[in-house]
């Protein structure tokens, strides 16, 4: 956007946190830094300062990558020299993934592949370097992802299996004497040049039933009184049965055979990418045998005895993907045996109902029995994940110091619940961006279940992305995850330096992909912003250290009965929009044990929730009503939505708990702590009936998410403008003590000097954001983070209010009277004289280094070089790079240095801001006679320059770009995306201000 002198002034009000308090006419101000300090210094106030530092502590909480390798296909010094380059630019570690497949790399599997001697010389190479820079280093469990196990094939027990089946219409009164009806063609799983495998058709039950309607109808509808077993009537694959009179009958044929999937398939918006690797097949995830094999495999054939002791010194994880399979119907070869186990009936006489999975093959005419067999199912399945796979795999890896992190979601699976029982959970920004009660829902895993502490997100896998990110947006996206509940993230990502098919500016996985659309930025050394890029890991870093701190508090539990991650929302604005945040509980998070109530909370160690919320559901499980109904007695308020279910889920003893239901919902709906709401816009009203209060009320702001954690005396809020405008307003918080504000750019922490804390237990504060700009609060002791000021603050004023060390006092860039009332009831004022006119920088040099391909249309290494061919210009003011001659098509590094001057005039004043108005498409830095100033905060550029003598200054913007406008020119079959706007796109202003202490 372009900057104009109001939109500059307002800019600078959004910078300092001045914003009124809508609901109470008063205003309410953030304070920014006290003055600029360099580069090397941010965030270091000296001793008895009013200001503090706030900043990462541990390696765990620093932003770590998706480091994308071509397999084995590395060197050990490219990868020591790489890693160093990460931990250099304030990153805390990696993960390494085998990608080879977009490019299609001409590399021999048997020399180059994953797990091979180059491999592990490169793994052990990053291994080293990482241990001598404090870093994490993570490992996936596989080479691509589902896990896969080199050696197993798919008829042996340890590898993934599906249920499938063969159908045959035959008329009433028919005598069939005839092969079985064969099972679907098994989907190839096979590499072109491979040749195929053997996969045995296993046949485990013959249904046939009476056709109710059409017999070409989808789902096929059956008479669940006619359906009989015939399974007995097979012999050596020939079925001899007559089907009794009348209608038409289906003969069902069910099978499980291995799905040979050797093929990551991936499908997004009508696409289909096939990636192929040759070493191996995916292992059954839901048998003992399939997890044994992997860790097997890690045991005897990978890990070497210095690769343990690496391992175990930094501490990382083991990683899995998303759950991408292949598969028709789920199966494992126990499954039968282990679904009579838990369900308390055999599968066997329904088992052709859960063919076709979410879109049943199968259905009856009337009753519940395929969705209530088809939920048994499901249920069976998710039980097996979590303990023949995650928990197997997690305490596996804890063997070697680590843990295992995965993405529970893609299978029909109870998502929450497994990432309940595993090291450390994983989202994505990709898959959830759209449904954030994704987040919402392994969130609530995390802190009710195994381990509590992190929830990582693979973030940062923006379609069309490639070479056209820049630091605002990989900011904005981690932000997203943050207010939902995400500490800790994985950027997509860092990829190695070249690969045999890689051209300029080196190897991508992710573009080519056979059609214009790619994912995700390629972060390092190659890419300009690269030389800003500290700036932001450093911002991660302190919201990590900000959002591991304590306890997570989130205000409501939303009941969920569904199957893998959520793919709806459930608040329509209400909850958020009255300062409410929540969680979805799953059925199986609902079993833990942490899921107790105490002291009016539920699992009051952990989110301790303060509220229950069941939306409408058409069925529920007995035990979920149970569960719900002590939970109520126990004294938890409970909001149910809508109509009460009549039935159950599950089939067992079907009739008696639908009886039973009725009984326990009547008494829950009788309980003194439940309301009944109509929809979600009514809960906020049934929870206030209920005593139940918002932790984060908004007052003028819409579109606020925010964050809670406890931490001793401390409370933090990581508050987020969730909405497409700036705003402004305040907030009503949930805590006790003194406010300040942690500057997550600087580490810079400031005691604010305006605030209400009259309501018990409530601090008001200001707030004011730039879209997609998140603020963070601390609220603690008076002295905390190393800030020494006079506790005396404003609780209301007409301007913006700091503490200084020899008291409080009024800012503003403009002359006048300014008033505050205290908090110990006086009435103070300040006059503040003239303050000078804001300077508008004109008269800019712009040196442009212009990075090109030093070898046109090279591949391999070559293709890696970079020429940078220098552009000098002189510009009145600033412009798009478009627009100026020479540069439409460049991308690169622009340095702006311009001189100004202060007049005598501005001796009265107390300092200026800086405002680069806007970045255009590509992240900075600043200098200013000489000395490079904090990290700029890219969502809103906007600098405290502290107090400037007369005279003459320089100052230096350097704006590093994203490459998509130079190759645009050189693949432009590939970066079809529109140009960008490079450089500083308009006014560049500095604002005076001034001070005066109020009396």
């Amino acid at each position: 956007m372009s900057s104009t002198s109001s939109d500059a002034s307002r800019r600078a009000v959004l910078a300092s946190g001045a914003a009124l308090a809508a609901a109470a006419g008063t205003s309410f101000a953030f304070s920014g830094t006290a003055s600029a300090l360099p580069r090397e210094s941010a965030g270091q106030a000296a001793s008895g300062s009013v200001t503090g530092t706030f900043q990462a502590k541990t390696v765990h909480q620093r932003p770590m990558f998706r480091y994308w390798w071509p397999g084995g296909g590395v060197t050990p010094a490219e990868v020591t020299k790489e890693v160093e380059a990460m931990a250099a630019a304030g990153f805390g570690g990696f993960e390494i993934g085998d990608v080879r497949n977009s490019e299609m790399i001409p590399m021999p599997v048997q020399q180059y592949g994953w797990g091979t001697p180059a491999w592990k010389d490169g793994v052990t190479a990053a291994l080293r370097t990482a241990a001598r820079h404090g870093m994490q280093a993570d490992l996936t469990i596989g080479p691509y992802w589902p896990a896969v196990v080199p050696g197993v094939l798919p008829d042996d027990d340890e590898a993934m299996k599906e249920l499938t089946y063969g159908q045959t219409v035959v008329d009433g009164g028919t005598a069939y004497s005839a092969a079985l009806p064969a099972p679907h063609a098994k989907p190839s799983g096979v590499a072109a040049g491979l040749p195929e495998v053997t996969v045995t058709d296993v046949l485990q039950a013959v249904h046939a039933a009476r056709i109710s309607g059409s017999g070409t109808a989808s789902p096929l509808v059956l008479e669940e009184s006619t359906v009989v077993d015939i399974t007995s009537k097979v012999t050596k694959g020939t079925l001899n049965w007559t089907a009794p009179s009348g209608g038409q009958w289906a003969i069902v044929a069910s099978y499980s055979r291995g799905t040979a999937m050797i093929e990551k398939q991936v499908y997004y918006q009508g696409y289909h990418y096939p990636f192929t690797d040759p070493q191996a097949y995916v292992v059954d995830h839901f048998g003992a045998k399939g997890g044994r094999a992997v860790t097997n495999w890690w045991d005897k054939k990978l890990l070497t005895a210095e690769m343990r002791g690496l391992l175990r010194r930094i501490g990382g994880n083991f990683f899995e993907d998303s759950l991408e399979f292949n598969v028709e119907v789920h199966w494992t070869p126990d499954m039968l045996k282990e679904f009579a186990r838990r369900r308390g009936y055999s599968l066997k006489p329904y088992l052709f109902l859960v063919h076709g999975d979410a879109k049943a093959a199968y259905t009856f005419a009337s009753g519940r029995t395929p969705e209530r067999v088809r939920w048994d199912y499901h249920q069976t399945l998710s039980d097996l994940f979590v303990e023949n796979h995650v928990t197997l795999l997690d305490d596996w890896a804890r063997t070697l110091g680590m843990s295992f992190r995965n993405q529970a979601y893609g299978a029909p699976l109870d998502t929450a619940y497994s990432s309940a029982n595993t090291g450390v959970p994983e989202g994505e920004s990709l898959a959830f961006g759209s449904k954030p009660d994704s987040f919402r829902l392994v969130a609530a895993g995390r802190d009710l279940g195994r381990t509590g502490k992190v929830l990582s997100s693979e973030m940062g896998a923006n379609v069309n992305g490639a070479y056209r990110l820049t630091l605002a947006d990989l900011i904005t996206t981690a932000n997203s995850g943050y207010a939902l509940g995400v500490n800790q993230v994985r950027i997509h990502g860092f990829p190695y330096a070249s690969s045999p098919a890689g051209q300029w500016p080196g190897f991508y996985p992710w573009a080519p992909m056979g059609v214009p659309i790619n994912f995700a930025e390629a972060w390092g050394p190659r890419q300009p912003q690269w030389q800003v890029v500290d700036g932001a890991s450093g911002y991660m870093a302190r919201v990590h250290t900000v959002l591991q701190a304590g306890t997570h508090r989130v205000d409501l539990a939303v009941y969920r009965e569904e199957f893998d991650s959520a793919d709806t929302v459930f608040d329509d604005g209400s909850l958020s929009g009255a300062g409410f945040s929540y969680q979805l509980l799953s059925w199986g998070l609902l079993g833990l044990p942490a899921a107790k109530v105490k002291r009016g909370r539920l699992a009051a160690d952990g989110p301790a929730y303060k509220a229950l919320i069941v939306p409408e559901l058409s069925t529920i499980l007995l035990d979920s009503a149970k569960r719900i109904l002590a939970l109520a007695k126990a004294g938890l308020p409970v909001v149910l939505l809508g109509e009460l279910p009549t039935a159950t889920t599950g089939l067992s003893d079907a009739a008696a708990h639908d009886k039973a239901l009725v009984t326990v919902l009547k008494e829950l709906k009788a309980d003194p702590h439940v309301r009944v709401a109509a929809a979600v816009a009514d809960v906020p009203a049934a929870l206030r009936k209920l005593g139940v209060t918002a932790s984060g009320v908004p007052s003028g702001i819409s579109g606020l998410l925010h964050t809670r954690r406890e931490d001793g005396g401390t409370t933090y809020y990581f508050l987020l403008n969730n909405s497409s405008a700036a705003v402004s307003g305040s907030v009503t918080l949930e805590a006790e003590g003194t406010p300040y504000r942690i500057d997550p750019w600087t580490g810079d922490v400031t005691p604010l000097g305006v605030y209400d804390d009259r309501a018990k237990g409530h601090v008001t504060v200001g707030l004011a954001a730039e879209a997609g700009e998140a603020v963070v609060i601390a609220v603690g002791k008076s002295r905390a983070f190393g800030c020494h000021h006079k506790g005396l603050h404003a609780v209301t004023a007409s301007t913006e209010v700091r503490h200084t060390p020899s008291g409080l006092v009024a800012r503003a860039s403009t002359a006048g009277s300014h008033t505050a009332t205290l908090s110990n009831g006086r009435k103070a004022t300040a006059e503040i004289g003239s303050v000078p006119a804001a300077l508008t920088l004109n008269g800019w040099k712009l040196k442009v280094e212009d990075w090109t391909p030093a070898h046109p249309g090279a591949t391999g290494t070559a293709a890696n070089a970079t020429t940078r061919t220098i552009h000098d210009l002189t510009l009145d003011k600033p412009t798009t790079w478009q627009n100026l001659d020479g540069l439409s098509d460049v991308s690169g590094i622009g340095t702006y240095t311009t001189t100004f001057t202060i007049p005598s005039s501005w001796k009265s004043t107390a300092g200026a801001t800086l405002d680069l108005g806007s970045l255009g498409a590509g992240s900075a830095k600043v200098a200013l006679d000489g000395k490079e100033l904090a990290p700029v905060n890219q969502l809103n550029p906007v600098i405290d320059l502290g107090a400037l003598k007369p005279g003459s200054h320089t100052l230096v913007v350097t704006v590093a770009t994203t490459l998509m406008n130079r190759l645009k020119q050189f693949r432009p079959d590939v970066y079809t995306a529109a140009k960008q706007d490079y450089g500083l796109l308009g006014t560049v202003t500095v604002t005076p201000y001034a001070e005066a202490a109020l009396r």
